[in-house]
């Protein structure tokens, strides 16, 4: 895939086009992944996505084939999301006690709700992701983009320092941390991850629904494409090993997030000339 798309960057740089429009295409997916991740509105997300597009292909000429191509496009996107403004998900970010007050919250509003009907059962996948995002948003930035970049989107510990423009030591301390602190707290509280948890996701939906939650206004679950296979890293220590394992369980059953049709929409009215062709 990776030398596929470096083909795509040389034939565009060459004047192809439809090379152009197909590498922007493929690229569209895993910013938008990225950007959503790291600042968990879809909106923001959607907006900070079509920068990104546009800086890779109005500066593609500027790529010398120095790393992968991908790595090339995650680090723009990178400098990008650290150079913009708190998201409308981190400015309403709760730490781990106000997160988990909330889980409580939903907990026992539920026990005083009927069970959960089989309509009502389309929107727990809704919940779950809801949920696992707001853990995310748990950490800072920097903790954040270290455990999307490695545990949920693949890059390897080497690959994920380059994006980040830091040491190897640098990059795994921040990923201890993360782990430590998103791996804990998912052990302590989530019933994917711990059967001993109380947590649930069908029982957070009773309280979800109450706030508003329904078909039309779920905001993840359309983006979803199903459950990924997760990496673990079997040299980890033990109890980071642990803390790897619980995100494996509770952010793979996430699957990969794809890119609204929107985006490609304003990306197409921005840049018709080189994106509005198929």
């Amino acid at each position: 895939m990776t030398n596929d798309l470096e083909a795509l960057a040389r034939a565009a740089v060459a004047g192809d086009g439809a090379a152009l429009s197909s590498l922007c295409r493929a690229l569209e997916a895993p910013v938008y992944r990225l950007c959503l991740r790291l600042l968990g509105d879809v909106r923001d997300a959607e907006d900070a996505a079509q920068d990104v597009l546009v800086k890779v292909v109005t500066n593609l000429s500027t790529y010398e084939g120095r790393s992968a191509l991908t790595t090339w496009v995650h680090r723009i996107a990178v400098r990008h999301v650290l150079a913009v403004k708190a998201s409308r998900a981190e400015v309403r970010a709760l730490d781990e006690d106000g997160f988990a007050a909330l889980l409580e919250q939903g907990l026992a509003f539920a026990a005083t709700q009927p069970p959960p009907s089989a309509e009502d059962r389309v929107l727990i996948n809704e919940v779950r992701l809801g949920c696992t995002q707001g853990m995310l948003m748990m950490l800072s930035r920097e903790e954040r983009l270290a455990v999307v970049l490695v545990e949920l989107l693949g890059f390897d510990a080497k690959e994920a320092a380059e994006v980040l423009e830091v040491s190897h030591e640098a990059l795994r301390q921040r990923l201890s941390r993360a782990r430590a602190r998103l791996g804990g707290f998912l052990q302590e509280r989530c019933g994917v991850v711990n059967e001993g948890a109380a947590c649930r996701c069908d029982a957070q939906l009773a309280g979800k629904r109450a706030l508003g939650l329904s078909l039309e206004t779920q905001r993840f679950a359309p983006l979803s494409r199903g459950d990924v296979e997760p990496r673990v890293d079997v040299g980890l220590a033990q109890q980071e090993l642990a803390h790897v394992r619980a995100i494996a369980s509770a952010f793979h059953r996430d699957g990969l997030f794809t890119a609204p049709g929107s985006l490609r929409a304003r990306l197409e009215a921005l840049l018709p000339t080189v994106l509005g062709g198929r």
